[in-house]
This record gives C-alpha cells, structure tokens and sequence, in this order.
C-alpha cells in the first residue's frame, strides 16, 4: 500500500532538478484547449495518461497476473509541434508531476558518468512513485542516449548509454511502477532500433497543415482581442479567410487531374499564381514558429503604440521564419550521407577533368544535373515516392532521399 506523499513537492524538485525541469502538476499552464491541432495526438494522450492516473488502483490485482502495462511512450516529430506542452497539459489536468530530462545534464564526457546519471535519474523517479503515486519521466531528446549503436561516428559511451538506458526501462516494466516513461526526439531517424521497441506506444507530430495553420493564427489573434490589445481583427480575419477560399480552389483544380496531392504542391502552385499571403508563408511553421511570430508582432505593436494590423503580423511572420526551412539546412549541413557524396562527387570530377578536355567536362556534368532534375520531378510529382522516402529505411527510399536533398542544396 503506497503512503500519502512520503516526497515533499520541494523533496522531488530538490532531488531531480539536476537532471531538469521539475514541473509541478499545481503550476502548469498549458491547457490542452489552447494547444490547435493534433486531434489524434491528443486522444491517444488522454488515454495514457488516464490508464497511468488509474495505475495504482490496479497495481495489487495486476501483481497477480504478472502483466503490468509498460507505461512507455515515444513522441516525435519536428521541433515547435506540441511533443512538450501536451505532454505538460495532460499532467496538470490529470495532476501528475513530471520532470523533463534535459540531456545536456545528463551526458557527461567523463567514462561511465552518462549511464550512472540515467541509473540516478530513474531510481529516484521509481522511488517518488511508489511512495507518492504515479510520476512521469519526460526525456527530452531521447536520441542524445538512444542514438543507433552500429553508427560507426557513436562512441562507446553512448553505446553504453543506450544498453544502460534499455535495461532500465525493463526493470520497470518488470516491477510494475506507476512511472511512465516518456521520450521526445526530433531525430527519430537516429534511434536505435531497440529504443523503438522498448517504448510500448508511438505518436507521430507533424507540422500543421494549411486550414489548421489559419486556425492557429485566428485563435492568437482572438487571445490579443480578449486581452484587449490593440488589433485590427476583423480585417486580419477576413484576409485569411479570402486566402483559404484561393487555396483550397487551387486544391480542387490539382485534385481534377491527378488523384493525390500534398500540401507541397498546393502551395507550390500557390505561389506560382502570385498568392504568396500569410497562409502560404508560414508553410512548414510549427505552432510554436507562429506564436514566435505574433510575439514579434506585438513587441512592434507596443513599442509603435499601434494595433497590429495584417502587414505587421505577415512581416513578424516572415522575420521568424519555419523549423521546416531551418531543419532542412541543417540537416543538408550535418547529413553524413550528403557529406559523403560530396566528397565521391568531387573525386570522381577530379578524376573526370584529367581524363577529358574542358568543354567534354562541362558537356558531361550538364547532362549529369539534367538527369537529377529529371529524376527529381518524378519524385516530387509522386506522393507515394515522398512518403517512402520519410518513413522507409529501404534502398529505393534512401536514393530518392538523397536526390531531394542535393536538389534542394543545388537550388539554394
């Protein structure tokens, strides 16, 4: 029988706070209601965190079947996407305390201090719900301890790391603990493949679609009004809702002569027609980019001592830019994969110009970018190809993920 709250609130910020945040279900602020989008998400969320605030009241009658529920849950997703604040939102509404394991506190250089600092972290939270109730262990950029151990660039620390950090995740599910343990990662193509099978849930966050990207931008603008800031709302709305007229008639011509169309597409051919407005600019904005924005805009607001009116929220919003873009760059950046066909590319030139006068030379890498650009139409005109490319570790899906990214780095 577990006693009543045997850790203060200052006992468990005390003792976890050296790994990260504490977050007290008591001082929380997200609110699933403010948090647009992610419909699924958020039911598959209720749901976990309603089977863990149940735990206890199960946890005698589960000891005797030998069958207690991995309480794991793996979300990822682009940065801004709502991975975090749902997870916050939830645990105040269910009034669970959560720390949120921030990795640069828990990876050390020094030999064998990472696993012991994930051996620390995870006996404390084990200890702090069996005495208090359920609890919640967030590892914010789970990939920093569970990247992929045959990554011939990973260190044997982190490899220890990664085996430290599944054999913990074991012994509690063996022990029936009422601690859930949640991973965040933006770079779910790192993970180690035992990492995807030890965490028992999977929830997928993406960035926002064009119809739900309005209704973010309406719903900030309706915070600003309520708040009784200066706002022209009314012309800002009706903007928006001309601009979501053109684009989902743009979408309906696409759909007339082919049967599947991304967003891609759609704001391709918008921009094409010279409707490059506030819905199509934040294109690849999380929700998190556009609040960044509007933030902006109500700096320029109250320094200027006037309402915020369309241009200054589309200029805010185009100053800020999207994770999409910056994701991109850095992934084009830091992609072995890139860097390597970089450094074959221009050897295999090199070797090309001794072999070959300079006009022969330039005839030949023409051709060669004719055929990439060739290769890449076929991919962006099929949806299929660009889904494989995201989520399949297959051959076929890794060449035309290789094309996208040197196309793009081609075209700036």
């Amino acid at each position: 029988m577990m006693s009543e709250n045997k850790y203060s609130d200052e006992d468990i910020e005390k003792k976890l706070s050296k790994y990260g945040t504490v977050y007290l279900h008591k001082d929380i602020t997200d609110d699933e209601n403010y948090i647009k989008g992610n419909a699924n998400q958020k039911v598959r969320l209720n749901d976990f965190f309603k089977a863990l605030s149940n735990y206890k009241n199960f946890a005698e009658k589960l000891k005797s079947t030998n069958l207690f529920p991995n309480l794991t849950l793996l979300l990822y997703g682009p940065p801004g996407t709502g991975k975090t604040s749902l997870t916050r939102a939830y645990a105040r509404k269910y009034k669970i305390n959560l720390c949120v394991v921030e990795s640069d506190q828990l990876v050390s250089s020094l030999l064998g201090e990472t696993v012991d600092n994930i051996r620390k972290v995870v006996e404390t939270a084990v200890d702090i719900a069996n005495e208090n109730g359920p609890f919640i262990l967030f590892f914010d950029e789970i990939d920093a301890i569970g990247s992929e151990r045959s990554n011939v660039h990973e260190v044997g620390e982190i490899k220890r790391a990664v085996i430290s950090f599944l054999q913990t995740i074991d012994r509690i599910g063996y022990k029936g603990v009422p601690l859930a343990i949640i991973g965040a990662t933006n770079h779910q193509q790192q993970l180690d493949s035992a990492i995807w099978r030890r965490f028992t849930f999977h929830l997928e966050f993406d960035f926002p679609g064009y119809e739900l990207r309005e209704e973010i931008v309406k719903s900030f603008i309706e915070r600003i009004r309520f708040a009784g800031l200066m706002i022209e709302h009314e012309k800002i709305e009706k903007k928006l809702q001309n601009e979501l007229i053109k684009i989902n008639s743009i979408a309906e011509d696409l759909r007339e002569n082919q049967e599947f169309i991304s967003e891609d597409m759609i704001i391709k051919n918008v921009k094409e027609r010279g409707e490059n407005k506030l819905i199509a600019l934040t294109y690849g904005y999380s929700g998190s980019d556009i609040e960044r924005g509007v933030r902006v805009a109500l700096v320029k607001s109250i320094g200027e001592k006037k309402p915020i009116t369309y241009e200054m929220l589309y200029n805010s919003l185009k100053l800020v830019g999207g994770t999409a873009t910056h994701v991109e760059r850095q992934e084009s950046l830091s992609d072995p994969t890139i860097k390597e066909v970089e450094h074959e590319g221009d050897k295999m030139l090199g070797n090309l110009k001794e072999i070959i006068d300079e006009n022969e030379f330039q005839k030949y890498l023409s051709n060669i970018i004719k055929i990439f650009e060739n290769i890449y139409n076929i991919f962006e005109k099929n949806i299929n190809l660009i889904e494989k490319s995201r989520k399949s570790k297959n051959p076929e899906a890794k060449f035309y993920s290789i094309i996208e990214k040197l196309y793009k780095l081609k075209n700036g």
